[in-house]
């Protein structure tokens, strides 16, 4: 089915050793300018320049960053919640986006959907409160996989999640068994993720279609050199949300540079 839906395609294997292999090749070549455990505190902004505050989460000290330009990720209910001098329509308008609700829980098991079912990656869906399951697209015919069995959102994620963890691990394993018969008990070591309870994330996506066209447009234009980029700001929809960040930031990008080029040319900004 994927395969006729335009934003998603065929199963690919993911990058070795997981997708945050990814951005992890960046800081490779980036580890002079990143600072970790950097929690902001604050966004200062003006049209000379942006001014970031944060506290070392190690030593517990506050800093300040100042800079040309900033390009502020922090997802947008989490932004809405820090200080910062943004215009009252900007702040209005990050107040409107709300993000979504999703749980997974997964398994370590033998990959029996490869042995015996032909089953590589892509999700299987069932009338059950799980929704999927997700095989997994690494490691290809390995002993072992790690099968997510439980994949829901909206509303179905917000009734899961008020089940305990205990519940959540019974109710996955019952999906399985209805999907494979006899399989269920070669599940082990589970672990339940409910994307509100994970921090400087607290969701997995903003909903897209809460957001007011009018409020999408002021998020998209910057607050004196201060910008913002995120999947939720490329018209991304969900299972594209990487490729959205990428477009949204190259976008941020170009933006930067013809802005900058006319500073430089003393051409009015």
């Amino acid at each position: 089915m994927f395969d006729e839906i335009p934003e998603f395609s065929s199963t690919m294997f993911q990058p070795v050793g997981g997708m945050d292999r990814i951005p992890y090749a960046f800081y490779d070549k980036l580890k002079d300018a990143v600072r970790f455990n950097a929690e902001v505190s604050e966004i200062q902004t003006s049209e000379n320049g942006s001014r970031i505050t944060y506290r070392d989460r190690k030593s517990g000290k506050t800093q300040t960053l100042d800079a040309d330009y900033a390009v502020v990720t922090v997802p947008l209910p989490l932004l809405a919640k820090l200080p910062s001098n943004f215009s009252q329509p900007f702040k209005q308008a990050i107040l409107s986006a709300q993000s979504d609700q999703a749980n997974k829980v997964a398994w370590q098991s033998p990959r029996f959907w490869e042995t015996d079912f032909n089953i590589y990656g892509g999700l299987s869906y069932l009338d059950h409160e799980v929704k999927g399951l997700w095989y997994p697209s690494d490691r290809l015919n390995s002993a072992q996989g790690i099968l997510v069995a439980a994949y829901n959102t909206s509303e179905s994620a917000q009734s899961f999640s008020k089940k305990t963890i205990a519940e959540q691990f019974t109710s996955s394993r019952q999906a399985v068994e209805l999907l494979h018969p006899g399989h269920s008990a070669e599940l082990q070591k589970p672990v339940a993720i409910n994307w509100a309870k994970v921090p400087f994330s607290k969701g997995p996506w903003i909903v897209n279609d809460e957001v007011g066209e009018s409020a999408y447009q002021i998020l998209n234009e910057p607050q004196g050199r201060t910008y913002l980029a995120s999947d939720a700001l490329a018209h991304g929809g969900v299972g594209i949300w990487q490729n959205s960040a990428a477009d949204s930031a190259r976008r941020i990008v170009a933006l930067i540079g013809r802005h900058a080029e006319r500073t430089q040319s003393g051409v009015a900004a």
